[in-house]
């Protein structure tokens, strides 16, 4: 039985990161990665005031800077309004730029902020060298070289700074985890399409540190929106990948045919979706997309998908950190919101374990997902379906 419509009734587009509910603080806190905690936009908002504050008794405070600068930027992100402030959102950040040039030049915070302000440019790609320069123990740096190795195919560098930010200590053990069911939701060669930060870093960190599932060729949605990196990608797999920067209709028509363009390589690799992954780009070949994990595989030949998902989530998949977890976690909002992506092919198990008169069996899966689903946006849609059991 397929999931993809269900998938799209319980949960619209999947994506790691949801908004939080966060109180606004009243004493400047330092700015987390918003790939590991996303707070609300009044939350951001607050935080550019009070850093601020102290920018206007230090104007030399790097570390202000740095959350300033961050604050206003994550402003930007969770906000749908281009003006915040009644200051273009845009300008606003230049002048930031600027005015940490003039205040806090030849620094760590400089630099990185110089970098990061491009927009991945890689004109600027000195300014990022020069923080990590100053101090290479900083690990803001190292996504970012991951990034830009990866786009230009230098994959020993890349993979250089992938063991360094698990050296670390600093990697999500929960997104690890996750992540490795994603990879043991795969056939062997398989090709697997990610949508964002965390459901991409863990990935290649368990692919070159841990030496786990090499087999499989990840490509990163966005990352296809770069020109070397897509023409390189359809070099490898021996296709044809138009440019969805000529246009908005081209946009769409590289979305819609994506999966369809992959599934034509030389290799005959079976192309994977992750749970994470926008829904448009499946939504003109739902009937041939089959939920097998924390993926979903495209077939035009029909399977039972069931029985994959099932010898997958219970022989393969490592699952004792959803019970039980021990492990201290920096990024664990992150990970309870990754989680939810758990709920629809845990929902088919007990299905299936119900329908089958395996009431054991239905319950364990139950009390599962009704542990992952706790204080998240699911909640309320997974007691919803069991009420009306």
């Amino acid at each position: 039985m397929k999931q993809i419509a269900f998938i799209s009734r319980m949960m619209g587009l999947c994506i790691f990161l949801l908004g939080l509910n966060g109180l606004q603080a009243q004493t400047p806190e330092k700015i987390q990665r918003i790939t590991i905690v996303q707070m609300p936009n009044e939350y951001y908002i607050e935080q550019a005031k009070l850093w601020k504050k102290v920018l206007d008794k230090d104007a030399k405070n790097a570390d202000a800077w740095y959350n300033f600068y961050k604050a206003n930027r994550y402003m930007q992100i969770t906000s749908g309004d281009d003006n915040v402030f009644e200051v273009d959102r845009f300008k606003r950040l230049a002048g930031i730029e600027k005015d940490v040039e003039k205040n806090i030049p030849n620094t760590f915070e400089a630099n990185i902020i110089k970098w990061a302000n491009g927009g991945n440019n890689p004109e600027l790609f000195p300014y990022l060298e020069k923080a990590y320069n100053i101090d290479p123990s900083r690990i803001e740096t190292y996504d970012n070289f991951v990034a830009y190795y990866e786009l230009k195919g230098n994959i020993e560098k890349r993979d250089f700074f992938l063991k360094k930010w698990y050296d670390s200590g600093e990697v999500s053990p929960g997104l690890l985890n996750y992540n490795y069911n994603v990879l043991m939701s795969l056939k062997p060669n398989a090709i697997l399409l990610t949508h964002g930060d965390n459901d991409t870093y863990p990935i290649w960190i368990l692919q070159a540190v841990k030496g786990i599932r090499k087999d499989v060729t990840m490509i990163n949605y966005s990352m296809l929106y770069s020109e070397k990196y897509r023409e390189r990608l359809a070099k490898k797999m021996q296709i044809t990948l138009i440019d969805p920067l000529e246009s908005s209709e081209k946009d769409i028509e590289f979305r819609k045919n994506l999966v369809l363009t992959l599934a034509k390589n030389a290799q005959k690799s079976p192309v994977y979706m992750a749970n994470t992954c926008n829904p448009t780009l499946y939504e003109s070949i739902e009937k041939d997309v089959y939920l097998v994990g924390l993926a979903s595989l495209y077939s035009t030949e029909k399977f039972d998908n069931v029985a994959v998902l099932k010898k997958n989530m219970e022989k393969e998949f490592a699952i004792d950190y959803l019970k039980t977890n021990f492990v201290a976690d920096k990024a664990e909002t992150a990970v309870s919101y990754a989680n939810m992506n758990y709920v629809v092919p845990i929902l088919s198990l007990y299905e299936h374990y119900d329908l089958s008169d395996e009431k054991e069996k239905a319950n364990e899966w139950k009390q599962l997902v009704i542990k992952i689903a706790k204080g998240t946006e699911m909640e309320e849609k997974v007691s919803d379906y069991f009420n009306e059991k």
